[in-house]
């Protein structure tokens, strides 16, 4: 029995997605699962839908959403390996809308990358991949120690 059939790709716009995503790649073609990408906004300043389903012939209108063209390269990207990868974006806390999603949609793993906070930043700022690794009903993989950057 295939252990992976689909996985949920968690993508913060705070993070170089490469890494993750070439992860989420190995494993997606290693089980033959598919791929679904979601990036949560968790500021008060996001004015868009609830939730945003993103194809990969999607209307140029949203070329103008730096974050939605980020996510459109990472699907294409990972289409063009021949992965069936779907991704969206939604409002809400990081950890409660993955973890939600992947209970409510049978997802059988987690990725995501960890930021490389220390002392009080660390203290300060909650960890969502331990939230997620406690709040999750599938195995999460943790891609650590991931370098931060400013996205264009």
């Amino acid at each position: 029995m295939n252990p992976f059939q689909k996985i949920l790709v968690s993508i913060d716009s705070d993070l170089v997605a490469t890494p993750i995503v070439d992860l989420a790649r190995q494993v997606a073609l290693a089980f033959g699962a598919q791929v679904e990408l979601i990036h949560v906004f968790e500021s008060s300043g996001y004015h868009g839908p609830e939730v945003l389903e993103l194809a990969d012939d999607q209307d140029p209108k949203l070329e103008h959403w730096r974050t939605a063209r980020a996510m459109m390269g990472l699907l294409k990207n990972l289409a063009a390996s021949g992965i069936r990868v779907r991704a969206r974006l939604t409002l809400g806390v990081v950890e409660e809308e993955v973890s939600r999603l992947a209970r409510e949609e049978g997802f059988d793993l987690i990725i995501l990358g960890s930021h490389s906070r220390k002392g009080l930043d660390r203290l300060v700022q909650s960890s969502v991949a331990a939230a997620l690794i406690r709040m999750a009903s599938c195995p999460v993989l943790v891609l650590p120690h991931m370098v931060d950057v400013i996205p264009d």
